[in-house]
């Protein structure tokens, strides 16, 4: 399948829209933010970002929370900090988000000690 290339303003938009994205800046309104701010639509955005990097941009804001909340996991820090740091609700809301993306919970993923030290089990790898 032959790739379509991409107005300069367009992997603009869709570059600035990922950096968003990967610090973990974004809220619900960052697609029309990001699109409005380059002159483009959010079907555009969206659609160009699918094809740029694989992932539509609600697909990838998820990849990274579940990547971070997993890291974030391994290094010791609870649910509840998760949630505050990942913008969840609450740390039901983060819990039932990790169990649908990974398929098992932070707590069959990781086995966590007295001492706050989590050890990630052998099941439950998403790559």
């Amino acid at each position: 399948m032959h790739k379509r290339k991409l107005k300069k303003h367009v992997v603009t938009a869709i570059t600035a829209a990922k950096e968003i994205f990967d610090k973990n800046q974004a809220d619900d309104n960052t697609a029309n933010d990001v699109a409005a701010a380059h002159q483009i639509s959010r079907n555009v955005l969206q659609k160009s970002f699918k094809e740029e990097f694989g992932l539509g941009i609600r697909e990838y804001k998820m990849k990274r929370r579940m990547e971070l909340g997993r890291q974030l996991l391994a290094d010791g820090k609870d649910a509840k900090a998760i949630s505050i740091i990942l913008h969840y609700s609450n740390p039901s809301a983060f819990n039932n988000a990790f169990k649908r993306y990974w398929g098992v919970t932070p707590k069959e993923m990781f086995d966590f000690s007295k001492e706050g030290i989590a050890v990630e089990r052998q099941q439950g790898n998403k790559q």
